[in-house]
């Protein structure tokens, strides 16, 4: 089980804090979206450390 920290933005002046998920990366994938609390933001899924594993926008994943 991996630790990740999941946050959700819209721009650099809206953002909703971060919050640590533990599973596999499917699992944090799925899990960011289905409580993705607005329309049209931006997903991202990083490691502990801030190194950025996934973001999704456009209702697409993308992984670093």
């Amino acid at each position: 089980m991996n630790t990740f920290i999941i946050s959700e933005t819209q721009n650099l002046a809206s953002s909703r804090e971060g919050y640590r998920f533990k599973g596999t990366l499917t699992q944090a994938k799925r899990h960011a979206s289905r409580n993705q609390a607005f329309h049209g933001t931006m997903l991202k899924i990083e490691r502990e450390d801030g190194t950025l594993i996934a973001s999704k926008s456009d209702n697409k994943w993308k992984d670093q």
